[in-house]
């Protein structure tokens, strides 16, 4: 997909570079306004979106900093993210104001003082979102998954997963969290055959599928006062320099996820391009490797060479970005939050997690790598689970000799060892409170607030064109929204909503199984006949999420791409089975009636894994292995041994006489009560076959891209059109 750059005079040689699109309002107001309204007002309304979608990015980075310190035990800055008089409807009841919250959060973790225990796990992964702005700008409204990995070495291991629909208000120019409400959707112990969930939710869902595809109304564009402050030339060049930050904002969140794909993939030469020439990899404490050539050679020897081997996994899921530019909008740096799944099919399987903080760096327009480095925090074997297995970070590497040793020491869990914050906290502005114990430094970003105000020439020429790069920020938020709607109607059976995101006539949606459906009164009929009907099944349950986001706007502001990782799980809900399911969509979305819909969705089915017997014991390979897609049955205590990080085992044994042994696979359809296909497949067929391959795992079938290398230009093995 191509994207239209361009540079404009602006006192100090800023170059603004976007692309040029319109959302779902206020491109319509704009192309009205250009033709009635004088200078100062259209500047008027552009302030008002630029606060609105500013609103929207703050709401984001407010809830993923919330995941962020709640992993790390960070309980006062944490309260901090909240109102005065905050309210949390949690597991423990309804807890009113920031205070005792804190409290809460602490005795949720069982601490009294600051940070974690140690060998103790907290994750709390936070994805999925959807914002919506409230109507007068000031509030807003939010929904999240929430996966929870939980335990203490030696002593236990747990999962907890659910959904946030929180409430947000701004304060003296400051977005707080006001009312966290959380509903557990599934809950259970490692040791145990899957997760076990209650028959109902009962989530209140803020979103209908009519609007999911906006973040903004229409009301919340309206300037509430003219203003008189500052020269028109001025007010714009402020405007503008604003608008290109959050422009800089995804563009790094686009690299930052693209390079989680391409690792996924062993695509090196991919990988390697998204550096500049002086960049630098540093993962864990294996050292400094600098230069694009080192670079390549250091991923080829750490994690072997491309492509994937016939039954490898080695999916990378980026979670939780929080970006900052810096004020010259020439540097950034970015938090992401690492869960991986890797593992041998008949070998091993291991779960690791952890955290980067990245540094960026704009080079003739294009951001590029100048530092990752990565933190390791978990890597456990997949049998174990975390309360029985805790392997150590690799040391410097002997057969590839870095360029420089390791920055600062750095230990993995189950020691507790926390990474410093290149930004500071969203609410106060002030640094974030470490606990006691070793601290990882990282780079702090000098943030806009200290950006000057620059002067821009020819207003008329301008001014069209910051409105059109406003309108492409505020489309990736809306795109976003409209992909994880998704997830959630689908795990409601809310057929109707879910054919209601659809183009009426350029959707088009993938049944696996039976083929692609075209149009919005098709997909609607046969996901009716699929099934479940009533909603969610009591005795099944299902979550499809989608994260790390890689999304482009067209020229024209009409349609747009995003690119989005399934991360996948559920099964019976007394938790006797369960699956983990990984994939790739490829959708776009169109522009209609001032809503963004869904047009093709693309599912490339990654792998379909048992939660008894993980993603070693896909087909029938080695002892112990289970045939895909069949139903698990229970069995006994873990006890088997994966090989360290990096490196291959023998075959995974059983788990005593009723253990891993025992036959049981994933789940074909991810739904509970779903008709197959051969039962309307026949009378209604559908429009044409599914583009990729389905559930080809163990074989290795390579996902296509929509886009090109964002930084070389690299063409993929298949792009799509």
């Amino acid at each position: 997909m191509s994207c239209l750059f361009l540079r404009v005079r602006v006192t100090g040689a800023i170059a603004l570079a976007g692309v040029l699109a319109g959302s779902a309002v206020l491109g319509h107001r704009v192309a009205t306004a250009q033709s009635q309204d004088a200078t100062p007002q259209r500047i008027d309304r552009l302030d008002t979106a630029v606060q609105a979608e500013e609103g929207i990015r703050a709401v984001k980075r407010l809830q993923h900093t919330y995941g962020h310190y709640l992993e790390t035990g960070l309980w006062s800055d944490l309260a901090d993210l909240f109102t005065e008089n905050a309210v949390g409807e949690l597991r423990g009841g309804t807890i009113t104001g920031k205070a005792n919250l804190r409290t809460h959060f602490m005795q949720q973790a069982g601490r009294t003082s600051m940070g974690l225990a140690n060998g103790q796990l907290h994750a709390h992964l936070i994805l999925q979102p959807i914002v919506t702005l409230g109507a007068d700008g000031t509030s807003a409204k939010g929904a999240w998954h929430e996966v929870a990995m939980l335990g203490r070495f030696g002593e236990s291991a747990s999962w907890l997963g659910g959904i946030y629909e929180n409430d947000y208000v701004r304060e003296n120019g400051v977005w707080k969290i006001s009312r966290l409400r959380y509903y557990e959707q599934y809950s259970g112990s490692y040791d145990e055959y899957g997760h076990k969930a209650p028959a109902k939710w009962g989530v209140p869902y803020h979103f209908d599928a009519a609007h999911v595809g906006v973040t903004i109304p229409a009301s919340a564009l309206q300037p509430r006062a003219a203003s008189t402050t500052g020269a028109p030339a001025v007010r714009l060049a402020q405007l503008a320099q604003r608008v290109q930050w959050m422009n800089d904002e995804t563009q790094v969140q686009n690299l930052q996820h693209s390079y989680g794909y391409y690792l996924d993939r062993k695509l090196w030469d991919d990988v390697a391009d998204l550096f500049a020439d002086d960049g630098s990899l540093e993962v864990g404490q294996r050292g400094v490797y600098l230069g694009r050539p080192r670079i390549r050679r250091a991923l080829e020897t750490f994690y072997g060479a491309s492509p994937l081997r016939t039954g490898e996994l080695f999916d990378h899921i980026n979670l939780a970005t929080v970006v900052t530019v810096a004020a010259d909008g020439r540097t950034a740096s970015a938090r992401t939050t690492e869960l991986s799944q890797l593992g041998l099919n008949g070998d091993f399987a291991r779960w690791e997690e952890g955290t980067y903080e990245n540094e960026f760096v704009k080079q003739n327009g294009i951001w590029k790598f100048k530092a990752v480095r990565f933190y390791p925090r978990l890597a456990t074997d997949y049998d174990k689970g975390w309360a029985h297995d805790a392997k150590p970070a690799a040391t410097v590497s002997k057969e590839l000799p870095p360029d420089r040793q390791p920055r600062q020491a750095f230990e993995a869990y189950p020691k507790t060892h926390y990474v410093a914050f290149h930004y500071p906290n969203p609410v106060t502005g002030r640094a974030v409170q470490y606990p006691s114990g070793p601290v990882t430094k990282v780079q702090v970003v000098t943030t806009r607030s200290g950006a000057s105000s620059p002067r821009a020439e020819g207003v008329a020429t301008l001014l069209p064109e910051v409105e059109r790069m406003l309108d492409a920020v505020i489309a990736v938020d809306a795109v976003e929204n409209l992909n994880s709607s998704y997830g959630y109607y689908i795990d409601e059976s809310a057929w109707d909503q879910m054919a209601d995101t659809f183009s009426k006539t350029k959707g088009a949606k993938e049944i696996t199984g039976a083929g692609t459906y075209v149009g919005q009164d098709r997909i609607r009929k046969v996901l009716n006949l699929r099934g479940p009907q009533g909603g969610r099944t009591a005795n099944f349950f299902t979550i499809h999420q989608l994260t790390q986001p890689v999304i482009h706007i067209s020229e024209d502001g009409g349609s747009a791409k995003a690119r989005l990782r399934l991360f996948q799980l559920g099964g019976n809900a007394d938790g006797s089975s369960g699956s983990w399911i990984g994939g790739v969509y490829e959708n776009t979305a169109f522009k209609e009636d001032g809503e963004w819909k869904f047009g093709v969705q693309d599912l490339h089915h990654i792998f379909n894994a048992s939660y008894r017997n993980g993603w070693a014991r896909v087909g029938a390979v080695g002892r112990g292995a289970a045939p895909a897609n069949t139903a698990a049955t229970p069995g006994g205590p873990r006890g088997t041994t994966a090989p360290a990080a990096g490196q291959r085992g023998t075959a995974p044994a059983g788990r005593g006489a009723a253990g891993r042994d025992v036959p049981g696979g994933g789940i074909a359809q991810g739904l509970g009560g779903a008709a197959s296909p051969n039962r309307f497949a026949t009378e209604f067929p559908p429009d044409r076959p599914i583009r990729a391959r389905q559930y080809a795992f163990p074989q290795i079938v390579e996902p296509a891209f929509h886009y090109r290398n964002p930084v070389s230009g690299r063409m993929p093995a298949e792009l799509l059109p």
